[in-house]
């Protein structure tokens, strides 16, 4: 979801809300996306894979392998992350340019600290410390993880919003100091973390009209700790978004499921996967 630069529905005058959007930075949004060439595809699919293996590789290693003076996994469990990996890859290997800011999904650490690795950014000692004592933290931390982190993300539900407060501070600075290189504030999500009642409370605050260059990845990945998240609320969060003026739009299938679909009787297929339950 991203915050529609065209909204302008809020409790200052009208005069604050022009003066805002006439000397707001540009639209980071609106910038042109090159269309990839298939064999950089193959290259993001390459990494993609790696980010996968590494992360999982850590999850194993914390919960399995690593000395342990009792019987607790620690490490976590891989589907958090595994759900993570392709947008990771696509946002830290093709989207983000330099000044970008992204809050991680907490639970997607461990592919977040993958990604670090491959960028030269992580010593490779630390991916045999996921949530060890002075190692990578259980969610990302700008004070304690050794990578560079933009949000710390714990508590759930508080690192989710920061982007977006962020992307306001950024629009103020622009106003009051001149111009400001334009950036872009990107918020990863896990489609449980919006059960917190804080991210509902910015997604409604007046102070991000206007904003332009805000992007919120929700993971719909449908499994959380306390339940498996029901059918309807995909939904249901579409429309809680849309009614507070955010753009949203909906990548429920990939390239390759979308081949699938066009192929003879793939239409078949797609009506039943669109109709499984989350159980399934």
């Amino acid at each position: 979801m991203s915050k529609d630069a065209s909204s302008a529905t809020t409790n200052e005058t009208d005069e604050d809300i022009q003066r805002e959007q006439q000397t707001a930075p540009p639209d980071a949004s609106s910038r042109d996306e090159r269309v990839l060439l298939p064999s950089e595809y193959q290259i993001l699919d390459a990494i993609q894979r790696r980010v996968l293996w590494l992360c999982t590789l850590m999850i194993h290693h914390a919960n399995n392998v690593r000395a342990s003076t009792d019987d607790l996994k620690v490490g976590g469990h891989q589907a958090s992350s595994a759900s993570m990996v392709s947008i990771l890859t696509a946002l830290y290997f093709h989207y983000l340019d330099a000044g970008d800011r992204v809050s991680i999904k907490p639970h997607a650490s461990p592919a977040y600290h993958a990604i670090q690795y491959l960028l030269g950014n992580l010593d490779q000692q630390y991916l045999r410390t996921l949530r060890a004592f002075n190692g990578l933290q259980a969610y990302p931390s700008r004070t304690k993880d050794p990578d560079p982190v933009d949000f710390s993300t714990g508590s759930v539900g508080l690192g989710a919003v920061a982007p977006a407060f962020a992307a306001v501070a950024h629009r103020y600075a622009h106003i009051h100091f001149g111009q400001v290189t334009s950036h872009r504030f990107v918020s990863v999500i896990g489609d449980a973390e919006l059960d917190e009642g804080s991210i509902w409370e910015a997604v409604i605050d007046e102070s991000l009209q206007g904003l332009g260059n805000v992007l919120l990845i929700v993971d719909l990945n449908r499994q959380s700790l306390d339940r498996v998240v029901p059918g309807i609320r995909a939904t249901q969060l579409k429309r809680l978004f849309q009614a507070a003026n955010w753009q949203v739009l909906e990548a429920k299938y990939g390239q390759q499921l979308q081949h699938v679909f066009s192929s003879p009787g793939g239409m078949a297929l797609r009506q039943r996967l669109d109709e499984m339950s989350n159980e399934e």
